[in-house]
């Protein structure tokens, strides 16, 4: 065999081999990324389950539109939101406005990592934009207010981007279960309590 096939025979086994690692190199960084998507996942199951995401939420829900009802927690709010000396309040203004803020901040790093596709934007909607348009629903009025009262529309921009993207998905996926795969047949033995007039 000539020294110039046993050259171009070299080059070529070469050409294999670092097309060979480059293509381990490309699976790995995708078993890499997915298991960094599942932690995330992971990381916000939790935080959504953990007992103070849960208060806040309960906070929110049943306390926060009553208090934006009120001169002085709106004063209170508006001090905060603009650095300044707030008002001396009792601690369910201060509890409340800080289950406010949680919940708009978890939010807001939410939207901030499906904007520069950290976590899967498909993967998370499907299993939480149901979620985040109740939040939505419910921080509505004290986003616009603190926005209002601190001179700043960016507050809580990431959150209101993540609101986007839940209403498009939800609107774009009216049931995520998987077209094609059979429903099972499921019937309920139990009576049902009347809905209520209000709903």
């Amino acid at each position: 065999m000539s020294l110039e096939v046993l050259n171009t025979l070299g080059t070529l086994v070469t050409v294999v081999i670092v097309a060979t690692t480059a293509i381990a190199a490309l699976v790995q960084l995708r078993h890499l990324r997915a298991s960094n998507e599942i932690s995330a996942l992971l990381t916000v199951a939790h935080e959504f389950q953990s007992n103070a995401f849960r208060e806040s939420l309960h906070q929110v829900d049943y306390h926060l539109a009553r208090m934006l009802g009120e001169p002085l927690f709106r004063e209170y709010a508006a001090s905060v939101a603009r650095n300044l000396k707030p008002p001396d309040v009792g601690p369910e203004y201060v509890e409340v406005r800080r289950a406010a803020v949680l919940i708009g901040n978890a939010s807001e790093e939410l939207g901030l990592l499906i904007k520069h596709r950290t976590v899967d934007k498909d993967l998370f909607l499907d299993r939480y934009s149901t979620t985040i348009l109740h939040m939505w629903a419910r921080l509505t009025p004290f986003v616009a207010f603190v926005r209002a009262a601190s001179g700043d529309p960016a507050r809580f921009e990431n959150f209101e981007y993540l609101v986007v993207c839940a209403q498009d998905w939800e609107r774009e996926h009216p049931s995520s279960y998987p077209q094609g795969v059979r429903h099972l047949e499921i019937d309920n033995a139990l009576p049902v309590p009347p809905m209520p007039a209000s709903a």
